[in-house]
């Protein structure tokens, strides 16, 4: 009988050390999405929002880039764009509402046949490659559109991923990881922020990052770990479009509140047009992102670049 016990011991042991490694992240990522909160209350108690009105942020892009004077071909192609724009836009009343589904934390082929498996688009936000996980950019080669969830730095976070950027990075340290990332995942569509509550809250980290980002021709999704982030001011600054994280999927980790989260971004979606709702590659999430068909209905479940 000793035996037995030690063995189940042991079973138990290991299974729980497997869950540690793969769902401590997730955790730790709540913990410190609810002390942000807590930071950004505190600061507005402390400091007149009014006065920051009168100083606007000026980009300090190392090497800004210069566009040329248009052609009257490029003038002439941008008129007919802009009139294309306008009536998707006009045509756009008329739509079903659009629902964009990201998984966050994708790290291995085995979570991307997963994905593949729900019965509708998810896309997937890949980890960049690490001594942890090395071979993440075999996982992009099974998706036509996916993204690369790059680790930031956070207020508080007891997990941190192997070389996240810092709010202290030079430009040239973010230059070198962008650079890296695009070679490796040379087709992403998007980055997004893996924690990076301290950093998205940082208009200085946060400009240097677009800098990079615009020069190597890479969008940014917000996750919104901080009420406190910039990446509003930067899509202003830099002229360019960021798309924000509306809904958190699986936060508590249950079925019924995965469905429960997904009824509520489905309602964003029919209120606002379109929505993006985040999970992770959880047992329970899959499980209920396989059973969600009724509760999908009347909204287009679509991969995140139909939204721009």
């Amino acid at each position: 009988e000793s035996i037995t016990v030690t063995q189940i011991g042991q079973v138990l042991k290991e299974r729980n050390e497997t869950l540690d490694r793969q769902y401590q992240s997730v955790a730790s990522e709540i913990l410190d999405f609810i002390h942000a909160k807590r930071l950004a209350k505190k600061e507005a108690l402390e400091v007149n929002q009014t006065e920051s009105l009168h100083k606007p942020f000026v980009s300090h892009c190392p090497t800004p880039s210069k566009k040329p004077p248009e052609t009257p071909v490029q003038k002439r192609v941008a008129k007919t764009d802009s009139a294309k724009k306008t009536l998707q836009k006009e045509k756009s009343v008329h739509t079903r509402p659009k629902l964009a589904i990201i998984m966050d934390d994708v790290r291995n082929e085995e979570e991307g046949e997963m994905i593949k498996q729900i019965p509708f688009p998810v896309t997937p936000s890949i980890f960049p490659p690490t001594s942890d996980h090395p071979y993440t950019q075999d996982v992009a080669q099974m998706f036509r559109i996916y993204m690369v969830h790059l680790p930031m730095e956070a207020f508080h976070f007891g997990a941190p991923e192997e070389d996240t950027l810092l709010v202290d990075d030079s430009f040239e340290t973010i230059d070198a990881k962008i650079a890296r990332i695009k070679r490796y995942f040379p087709r992403l569509f998007a980055i997004n922020n893996h924690t990076g509550s301290k950093f998205t809250s940082d208009a200085d980290a946060m400009d240097r990052l677009f800098c990079a980002l615009q020069k190597y021709g890479i969008r940014f999704i917000d996750s919104r770990t901080a009420v406190t982030t910039k990446a509003r001011l930067m899509a202003k600054l830099h002229r360019c479009r960021v798309l924000e994280r509306n809904v958190f999927l699986d936060n508590d980790d249950s079925v019924s509140s995965v469905l429960a989260q997904l009824k509520e971004a489905v309602r964003y979606a029919r209120e606002h047009g379109t929505a993006i709702a985040i999970c992770h590659p959880k047992d329970t999430t899959f499980q209920a992102l396989m059973h969600a068909g009724a509760i999908l209905k009347g909204v287009d479940v679509v991969t995140v670049d139909k939204l721009y």
